[in-house]
């Protein structure tokens, strides 16, 4: 018998400072997802380094990919079947970009890397990637590229139906974010206007007198509603079971519109992608 639903999943907790002992925190969430039977997980951004104010620390604690230390974090991924993904910071040269990395059984299968810089030492990204898995379309967006309306658009009119949006929201005491609003009007916003399901994972971050992160880890449904969201200030693991006829109901409507204006978008798209 066919699939009828799939699986997807978000995980929310700050990455252990020691390395040994992420990699078991790695391991223990892989462990979860592989008995809970989850397709896709959304783990936040910068988990497998840190993600730092620093730009001598991010340095420091980057990843190159293909490298043996890269490869030793992918092979914690295979006892799972679900696709993951998963923050990290990308050496690539004399740049260093703000990634996910989509991971299916310890394969790496692509890279998404950051358009809006929070830190400048960071480089920005130029392209916007779907990838597929279990026969699913979708995108990812990193924390703030989904304050805009550009990447998830170029997203979902390449046929994204999910949004996987990794974060880390350590911002100052007096930050908007640094308490928890009753909705977030940016994912309702992409969420809405795209057709896609939204899933979000974000550190928490206790306040250490500078800053906090008290955890903003959502799921949000193409309606723009909010399905669940984990815990406030805890480490939590969210899931839900979505019907695979409600992931692109009512996409072609919503996101292209009128002939002349899908037009006049693919146009812009065009434009944006030869720049």
């Amino acid at each position: 018998m066919a699939k009828e639903m799939i699986r997807v999943a978000t995980y929310q907790a700050a990455p252990k400072q020691d390395l040994d002992a992420r990699k078991k925190q790695v391991s223990r969430i892989v462990a979860k997802t592989h008995s809970k039977k989850i397709d896709f997980l959304c783990m936040p951004e910068g988990f497998l380094t840190g993600y730092y104010q620093e730009e001598k620390l991010a340095w420091k604690n980057s990843l190159q990919v293909g490298s043996k230390d890269f490869e030793e974090w992918l092979t914690l991924f295979k006892n799972t079947d679900a696709t993951i993904i998963v923050g990290f910071n990308e050496r690539a040269g004399k740049q260093l970009f703000d990634s996910a990395a989509i991971i299916e059984k310890g394969t790496l299968i692509g890279i998404q890397r950051k358009h809006f810089l929070y830190h400048s030492y960071f480089s920005s990204n130029s392209a916007f990637s779907v990838f597929e898995s279990k026969g699913i379309s979708f995108g990812v967006t990193i924390c703030l590229d989904t304050n805009y309306f550009e990447p998830a658009r170029i997203l979902a009119l390449q046929g994204a139906a999910i949004l996987f949006v990794p974060m880390c929201n350590k911002v100052a005491l007096d930050h908007p974010f640094a308490t928890r609003p009753p909705y977030y009007s940016h994912f309702v916003a992409r969420s809405h206007e795209n057709r896609l399901w939204l899933v979000a994972a974000d550190w928490v971050h206790p306040n250490d007198g500078a800053l906090i992160c008290p955890g903003h880890s959502v799921i949000y449904d193409p309606d723009g509603k909010e399905i669940t969201r984990c815990r406030e200030m805890s480490e939590d693991l969210i899931r839900i079971d979505i019907a695979l006829d409600r992931l692109y109901s009512e996409k072609g409507r919503r996101v292209r519109g009128s002939i002349p204006l899908f037009q006049k978008i693919a146009h812009a798209v065009l434009y944006t992608q030869t720049r």
